[in-house]
């Protein structure tokens, strides 16, 4: 067996792998799905809608995009066979955002935790916004 014949049987496991994880990133943002129309739905009677209820109904959102880049960065990477750092950065940057709505919504969280997010959102904001600008001048020259 050639290496060349190896390396193409891993490259088709690998595959079929992030095809499996492919399946079920949109199994669970079908549920994600479900849960965001659920919590929408309970805001109805909007008499009762609090600012709490309303981040936890976009937190609910925020996991159904977060299904979707996950998709996304998987399709990308089946497509290219790398992996796509400004993906990945805007997977994680969507999911801390997601946890800074969770922060906010619950009353007894730490002062720190809360800094930590605001922090982790910044650098990762930064770390996107370098890597964006990074891409764009390797297309340009």
């Amino acid at each position: 067996m050639d290496t060349r014949d190896i390396v193409r049987a891993f490259r088709l496991v690998s595959i079929v792998l992030y095809v499996i994880i492919i399946v079920i990133t949109i199994i669970l943002g079908g549920v994600a799905l479900y849960l965001a129309i659920r919590d929408i739905a309970s805001l109805a009677p909007f008499t009762s809608v609090s600012d709490v209820k309303i981040l936890g109904a976009l937190s609910a959102v925020f996991l159904v995009v977060i299904a979707l880049e996950f998709v996304d960065m998987f399709l990308e990477y089946i497509r290219t066979g790398t992996v796509v750092v400004d993906l990945v950065l805007a997977v994680v940057l969507t999911a801390i955002s997601r946890e800074l709505l969770l922060y906010i919504a619950s009353p007894g969280a730490s002062f720190s935790y809360g800094v930590l997010l605001v922090a982790s959102i910044l650098v990762l904001a930064l770390a996107y916004w370098l890597v964006s600008r990074a891409k764009i001048t390797s297309h340009v020259g």
